[in-house]
């Protein structure tokens, strides 16, 4: 395993990265962590970066987009229905029943989908080659959950490195870039000689 510490190393080499979503996240508009920044300025890097690509796999996609519009849905619920006393919808209920019927939806959807294709330049659109059940579905569930396991394997299978702000992908035979000091201070303290 490497951890690199962006904050030294801030310009991508060559090859392929994937990025958690917790760092795609504040790039396609929920920003509400400062490291954000950071993270959006290495991703521009990358699209100067003739030689780097970004994978993105189908899980990842639809964990980033549901994500996205459940954030958006949740503003218009509160907008909507807070203090308005016992007949209030509950939140699933109004996603489903109300919000993917309506405009904001499809507004939003669209935005994300365009926002996507805008960096398609640099995207790799992949997903495992592997398909063997047990490699897929067998896993530490108290360090990664289902998605983080499947980047886990394309990041290998890929030569990927990881970009990521938490620490779920500490300890593994990946690479992984962080601005996140903590994560890379406790990598570090795991390699100095004793």
């Amino acid at each position: 395993m490497s951890v690199i510490n962006l904050r030294n190393n801030g310009s991508p080499k060559s090859g392929n990265y994937i990025l958690d979503s917790n760092v795609w996240l504040p790039i396609l508009g929920i920003d509400d962590e400062p490291s954000s920044d950071h993270y959006k300025i290495f991703f521009s890097k990358i699209f100067k970066a003739d030689d780097a690509k970004i994978i993105l796999c189908s899980i990842q996609l639809s964990e980033i987009l549901n994500r996205l519009l459940r954030f958006h849905a949740n503003k218009l619920y509160t907008k909507k229905y807070d203090g308005r006393g016992t007949q209030v919808p509950a939140r699933a209920t109004f996603y489903k029943q109300e919000y993917r019927k309506s405009e904001d939806f499809k507004l939003r959807y669209d935005t994300i989908i365009d926002d996507l294709q805008g960096y398609n330049s640099h995207i790799l659109m992949s997903d495992l080659k592997q398909t063997d059940f047990d490699a897929l579905t067998s896993f530490d569930a108290g360090r990664l959950d289902f998605n983080d396991h499947y980047m886990y394997l394309l990041a290998k299978e890929q030569s990927a490195t990881i970009i990521t702000h938490d620490a779920d992908f500490f300890g593994l035979d990946i690479e992984v870039g962080t601005f996140n000091l903590k994560l890379y201070k406790l990598y570090t303290s795991t390699i100095r000689p004793k």
